[in-house]
């Protein structure tokens, strides 16, 4: 491009500069909408009150060496599969401080309905008591109540249990959702705000988690066994209201939130699917593709979200870009401008899902090392948590002191279908540390260097 001078194609050089003409002014216009749209509609904001994070106890911890001789005494798997889970696991960025749910301690594992119903309960009870206890909250002036959990769908639903524990209204609106993968925390709170913007003065209780003990698979396919050793037991507890008076104690606002799915396409349906193997063993598989997807899920969601967050300069270098090779063929073969997110964020909380997706997702982006701290951090500490892992990062932030007012935030989650979703949040409070933070007890000890193979 620099190469070429512009002097020489007057045409070129003119329609360059029209485009970008439009695009400031469309840009700008649509920027004094959304502000005076915001000014006269106060009540269509959501704001974040707080939140809570689930910290099991040190007798469910599952370092890698008693994961691994639990493996071998199980008398499911054979020697390659225990050696396959043993090198996924040392590569995984798992650390040896992540807990697993009662039924899953034991010999043989017990994956049944009883066991996974005493892990929701376990896990769901302790943050919903926690974040109650906290803000002195009347259970029955929740309005709102949305639950997720992916693989486990009992009836009567998982909202209803939280109902029934904790004397929830009659009339309160509840949904319970499942099938959503990884992504369903943001989901959850994409149908949270859907409903405080039609339901006035309401607050909503948002409950993320995954069932362990239903996860568990024990037969012989490799990309059915990569589960066993990613997940682990974890959730979150998330406050939301729509109330002007709320505005005072929330620690966040939600600014913008953007849901991309692929499930058109095959391989994208297809990359994390639940299914029998051959022998009737039901598991998860992750697919070869996943990452490939989720690079292609991520593109389509950062263009949408880059138009609503990004300043001017990177807006105008991306539209250059895209007319650059539209125009002149070989500028085809250059890969395309990313614009650097870190202009419009302060923070990153990127879904742990493994080594690998953070990884891949740091090189997509641009990121540097300490924005992806949080996701890694989260990752050796806790293990993937699922749809509640972008909870343990934030805390992982606020209880570092490194979230300022005014501070934004960028939650990046994916999930089967294939989804990816993304929620912007804005700091509007001076936060200090709390003895409630999952990470207080031991956030001193944080950031280390994890290796690339982890000892056991």
């Amino acid at each position: 491009m620099e190469s070429m001078n512009l002097e020489n194609y007057p045409g070129l050089a003119a329609e360059i500069l029209i485009l970008l003409s439009n695009f400031k002014f469309q840009a700008t216009i649509a920027l004094l909408a959304i502000a005076m749209y915001h000014f006269r509609n106060p009540s269509k904001r959501v704001y974040l009150v707080d939140f809570i994070c689930y910290k099991a106890p040190e007798s469910l911890r599952a370092p890698i060496s008693a994961f691994i001789e639990h493996t071998e005494r199980s008398g499911t798997f054979d020697s390659k599969a225990v050696e396959f889970q043993t090198k996924v696991l040392e590569r995984s960025g798992v650390g040896n401080e992540t807990c697993l749910p009662c039924g899953t301690h034991l010999l043989p594992a017990d994956g049944s309905l009883n066991s996974s119903m005493e892990e929701l309960k376990t896990v769901l009870f302790s943050i919903v008591q926690d974040l109650f206890s906290k803000h002195k909250i009347n259970p029955k002036s929740i309005d709102i109540l949305i639950t997720n959990c992916s693989v486990s769908c009992p009836t009567p639903s998982v909202a209803a249990m939280v109902i029934n524990k904790f004397g929830l209204k009659s009339n309160v609106r509840n949904f319970h959702l499942s099938g959503m993968g990884c992504s369903a925390g943001i989901l959850s709170i994409s149908l949270a705000k859907d409903l405080l913007r039609v339901q006035k003065n309401s607050l909503a209780l948002v409950l993320s988690m995954e069932s362990v003990s239903s996860n568990g698979y024990q037969g012989k396919v490799k990309y059915m066994q990569l589960a066993n050793c990613l997940f682990r037991m974890g959730g979150a507890g998330i406050l939301l209201s729509n109330k002007k008076e709320d505005r005072q104690r929330a620690k966040y606002e939600l600014q913008h939130l953007v849901r991309t799915h692929l499930g058109s396409k095959d391989t994208a349906y297809k990359c994390v699917f639940q299914e029998h193997d051959d022998e009737g063993f039901t598991g998860v598989s992750l697919s070869r593709s996943i990452l490939q997807v989720a690079g292609e899920a991520l593109k389509a969601n950062m263009a949408t979200l880059a138009a609503m967050v990004l300043p001017y300069s990177e807006l105008v270098w991306y539209a250059v870009s895209v007319t650059w090779k539209k125009i002149w063929p070989p500028g085809r073969k250059r890969g395309p401008y990313i614009p650097d997110f870190r202009k419009a964020f302060e923070h990153f909380c990127v879904h742990a899902g493994g080594k690998a997706v953070i990884d891949a997702i740091k090189e997509n982006l641009k990121l540097k090392d300490r924005d992806v701290e949080a996701s890694k951090t989260t990752l050796y500490r806790f293990g993937n948590t699922s749809s509640s892992s972008v909870w343990y990062e934030l805390s992982y932030l606020e209880a570092k002191g490194k979230v300022k007012k005014g501070d934004k935030i960028w939650q990046l989650a994916f999930g089967s279908g294939f989804k990816c979703n993304s929620a912007v949040w804005k700091c509007i409070s001076n936060l200090r540390p709390e003895k409630s933070n999952v990470w207080s007890e031991f956030i001193l000890r944080y950031p280390m260097e994890v290796p690339d193979i982890l000892d056991h």
